[in-house]
């Protein structure tokens, strides 16, 4: 039986005050709580600490930033770019990701637990080597998306494009890929058992593994 993961949704207040992006640079402790940020600028940057708790952040621009020891909880980030943004070592906890850029984006290592991306482009995303707890990856195109070494623990990819991503040193155990589209993926023979694949896949990991099917 595949496993369904349990997203929990971002735990957001009714009372959002808006703010600006520079009030988180002044912040000794470049911390926002209780915000909405709209249009926020903010690209090749660095970022040495940075504490997001229920957050919404609209139309903003972090693409080429790196974020050191970002920690983020209860935050929503919709139609945002944070293309070859880093992100290594995150925390990000209850967050959800809808209609961004993340091409390139680095969460290697990063410990993630009920996150959601919807509709995100993730082509060249780095996730080596990161903890994916319930984490739902819906309408997202991931193309040469790196997961070697990732840790899966109720993940789902639901209708993506998988095409060139890297699977290797993890496992698809207990998910379901059947409604995600490639041409070719590298995913060992070994991170397949216990995956759940159409027909169509499963005739072409057959041929992958050398077999002749009538």
């Amino acid at each position: 039986m595949t496993a369904k993961s349990k997203v929990i949704a971002p735990q957001l207040t009714a009372d959002l005050t808006e703010a600006n992006w520079n009030e988180v640079l002044k912040d000794e402790d470049h911390e926002l709580v209780g915000a909405t940020v709209v249009g926020a600028s903010y690209e090749h940057e660095v970022l040495e600490k940075c504490i997001l708790s229920k957050v919404v952040l609209r139309g903003c621009s972090f693409a080429g930033t790196v974020f050191e020891r970002i920690d983020m909880t209860d935050v929503v980030l919709e139609n945002c770019d944070l293309s070859n943004a880093v992100l290594e070592k995150a925390i990000i906890h209850r967050v959800h990701f809808k209609d961004c850029k993340l091409t390139g984006l680095n969460l290697s290592k990063a410990n993630t637990g009920s996150v959601t991306f919807e509709h995100c482009i993730m082509n060249l995303s780095d996730l080596v080597e990161a903890s994916l707890k319930q984490v739902r990856f819906e309408d997202c195109s991931l193309q040469n998306a790196n997961f070697y070494g990732s840790k899966f623990k109720e993940v789902e990819l639901l209708s993506c494009d998988l095409n060139e991503t890297d699977f290797n040193e993890t496992t698809l155990k207990g998910m379901d890929i059947s409604t995600c589209t490639f041409e070719r993926a590298d995913i060992p023979t070994y991170a397949l058992a216990g995956c759940t694949v159409s027909p169509e896949q499963a005739i072409g990991f057959a041929k992958l593994l050398g077999l002749i099917v009538k």
